[in-house]
């Protein structure tokens, strides 16, 4: 049974620390509470994280089509700068969506794929039999795609799965890859790709039975011209060859104008303009989109559209109109106008969607930017801030949602392949300066490996050039990165060369001995690098300075090695302050526990003097939680961090009983452990998602005063910012 544990607030005499259990209920305090990444705030409307198929209707309506979405819009639509729907039911009770969507005048139809959890789901008509998946389309009413569109033998019907309106068109053993990866509709047919069995699969679209399958090897992403033409493109990955081909919609057979398409060039996607031009989204170094005419004869390349570059061109990593960052889509109205979604990002989120005039004019443009993501202000500007991959400008003046402009990308994964942000998950940040450079570090999720990287704008712009990595032992990643890497063992590399790879006889090791179990990470305002190694105490990495190539220094002779205060029996989050040699540390007891393994823990220590003999506990508090919640929706301390006068801890999900709601975040004086209060979402925020970064909360105090508190959101394609004035 759960129950509501009290907060625990120490009290500091002299020579002993005391703590008492006493019942507070924390007041809410008066905070502006904004967002960074999202076009939108997220209680109604939000930008899915990511897109990988796109449909655009004559009128301008975007229908956008991802496998995931966090929230649930895997399958979004647009019009004119706003988001005017979701599809729905493609999230969850096995349901995820696809990479290809389209449309006629009465029907939307959605690629999807349909599992059955492993085999807990069990209906014939609605899931799959145990070990196997479906790829299909979901029909759909277009003028309400969140209802079924129903037809004799369709599967559905079942938890939140639409009635009899999904159509198997692969049925596949677990973990096989048979997504549709191309659709176009017309009023009188569907056209599916299906490169499972390297054929198009075409269906009446009335009463959903096939007429006929046509042979065609690794068929991806179509379009029709206004003479009726099927355009195919058969992409085989990048740095491979690849082809459009042009198919008789009577009978499949091919005509005889195509599109070679050789490398550098990557296509992604392709669209017919209202001009009958043939558009092809380049995901290759050029990062633009092809623009070939001459279609009734022999396709021509005439033009290009965007800068040649992308985001890498000028200063390098800089956003801004026509500078697309890995256009994944394109598509057109009939007014000319051009849409290109690009998710350079990675880790499986991060959209931008813009709509062009075949000038190039912008007419809007949409962003959801973040996943599992947090970000860190530059210790030398209060206005810029920095996450795993973007650079934000902040303008405290301006209202919510409009006080954050989106200023640069900084992974370029042509000039630095090897950048552990393109190889290897990543979430959290920290910025600090070194004798006046900027450096960004980035950790991942379960706080295992720490990331380094280095800026040297004059010569890469907005990029983050790669310095840096620890990890605590080898790696085991699908490419087998990095190269070089010791067999087994703790390591840390050094950008030696300065080139951003990971050259021989550039990886430390420690005696091939894997690092203790560890995953709370600290850097502190001297870059000095603090490990929090739960039951074996705390290590630092004392910093040894620039090399020649301006990349900072560790390594394994400079290390210093500190018992685990008795007051803990495990340590998993960690905060020192070399100014004032202040250590606070959080994590477990044998009474208080962390309730699921990714949090932290209750309890909450603060050391005085901490380097020095006369070391001191100043306090100790056991923040709130709840004992016997479970699972990613346990509710309790995730982490903490420290600004100012105040602790600032946030909550890993919700709890009825304690009257915590997502977005929860308790605020402790540093002085002496007291609680001031809390803060949460207003309703225009709305639930937001667990939390899943260990260091997933970063404060800062102002130049004024007032704080700004920054929280990690998954659920909508964002991060939260609170701003405090203590009153």
């Amino acid at each position: 049974m759960k129950r509501l544990h009290c907060l625990a607030v120490a009290l500091a005499f002299i020579g002993m620390v005391e703590i008492q259990s006493v019942l507070l209920a924390s007041p809410r305090l008066d905070c502006s509470v904004s967002w960074i990444g999202n076009s939108f705030p997220g209680a109604r409307k939000w930008v899915q994280q990511d897109i990988h198929a796109m449909f655009v209707t004559p009128d301008g309506t975007v229908y956008a089509n991802v496998e995931w979405d966090e929230a649930g819009r895997n399958v979004g639509i647009y019009k004119d700068g706003d988001v005017i729907g979701n599809a729905g039911h493609t999230h969850g009770w096995g349901n995820m969506g696809g990479r290809a969507v389209g449309a006629n005048s009465q029907y939307l139809f959605i690629a999807m794929s349909v599992g059955n959890e492993g085999g807990n789901l069990k209906d014939p008509n609605t899931w799959p039999p145990k070990g196997s998946n479906w790829f299909g389309l979901s029909r759909r009413l277009r003028i309400t795609p969140e209802k079924p569109a129903s037809f004799p033998g369709g599967k559905g019907g079942k938890g939140d799965t639409l009635k009899e309106s999904f159509l198997v068109i692969n049925e596949v053993p677990e973990k096989t890859n048979a997504q549709l990866t191309g659709l176009w509709v017309d009023e009188q047919r569907v056209y599916v790709s299906n490169p499972w069995k390297n054929q198009i699969e075409v269906i009446d679209p009335q009463n959903m039975q096939w007429v006929a399958r046509w042979p065609l090897e690794n068929p991806g992403p179509m379009c029709m011209d206004a003479k009726g033409k099927l355009w195919v493109l058969i992409e085989n990955g990048e740095g491979q060859k690849s082809r459009v081909v042009c198919l008789s919609t009577n009978s499949g057979q091919l005509f005889p104008q195509k599109i070679e398409l050789h490398p550098p060039v990557w296509p992604r996607s392709i669209s017919v303009d209202a001009r009958g031009r043939l558009l092809v989204a380049d995901c290759g170094p050029a990062q633009q989109i092809l623009i070939y005419d001459n279609l009734d004869r022999q396709p021509e390349l005439a033009g290009a559209f965007g800068a040649r570059g992308g985001i890498f061109s000028g200063t390098p990593g800089r956003f801004g109109d026509m500078r697309f960052n890995h256009p994944v889509c394109v598509g057109s109205d009939r007014f000319g106008n051009i849409y290109v979604a690009s998710d350079g990002q990675s880790g499986g989120g991060g959209t931008v969607l813009e709509s062009y005039t075949s000038s190039g004019k912008l007419n809007w443009r949409l962003f959801g930017l973040e996943f599992v993501d947090m970000g860190d202000l530059d210790p030398a500007s209060e206005s810029n801030f920095y996450t795993k991959e973007e650079h934000f400008r902040l303008d405290y003046k301006s209202p919510p949602g409009r006080d954050w402009q989106y200023i640069g990308y900084t992974v370029n994964r042509f000039k630095y392949p090897d950048d552990p942000r393109l190889n290897i998950w990543s979430a959290g940040a920290w910025v600090r300066r070194f004798q006046g450079r900027l450096f960004l570090f980035v950790n991942d999720m379960n706080g295992q490996n720490l990331q380094v990287y280095r800026f040297a704008p004059e010569t890469d712009g907005e990029i983050a050039i790669p310095s840096g990595l620890y990890a605590g032992k080898r790696l085991k990643t699908k490419t087998e990165w990095p190269k070089g890497q010791p067999e087994k063992g703790e390591w840390i590399w050094r950008d030696a060369n300065g080139n951003g790879a990971f050259d021989a006889g550039e990886f430390l090791s420690n005696d091939g001995k894997d690092a203790p179990a560890y995953q709370g990470w600290w850097v502190d305002d001297e870059c000095n690098i603090w490990q929090a190694a739960e039951t074996a105490g705390i290590r630092m990495f004392q910093c040894q300075g620039l090399d020649a190539k301006g990349n900072l220094s560790w390594d394994f002779s400079h290390v210093t090695s500190f018992p685990r205060p008795t007051q803990l029996a495990r340590i998993k989050r960690l905060r020192y302050y070399t100014k004032t040699d202040v250590m606070y540390l959080g994590g477990t007891t044998g009474e208080h526990a962390n309730q699921h393994w990714k949090p932290m823990g209750p309890v909450i220590c603060r050391f005085d003097n901490w380097s020095k003999p006369e070391r001191k506990l100043r306090w100790q508090i056991v923040a709130p939680y709840e004992k016997g919640s479970r699972g990613h929706s346990s509710c309790e301390p995730m982490g903490f961090d420290v600004a100012g006068d105040f602790v600032f801890v946030p909550y890993t999900g919700a709890s009825k009983s304690m009257g915590f709601s997502t977005g929860h975040i308790e605020v402790f004086r540093a002085s002496d452990g007291g609680s001031v209060g809390h803060f949460e979402p207003p309703p225009e925020i709305g639930e937001i998602g667990l939390q899943d970064i260990r260091e997933c909360l970063r404060a800062h105090k102002r130049a004024d005063g007032s704080y700004v508190i920054f929280l990690e959101e998954d659920w909508k394609a964002k991060l939260l910012m609170y701003r405090w004035k203590q009153q």
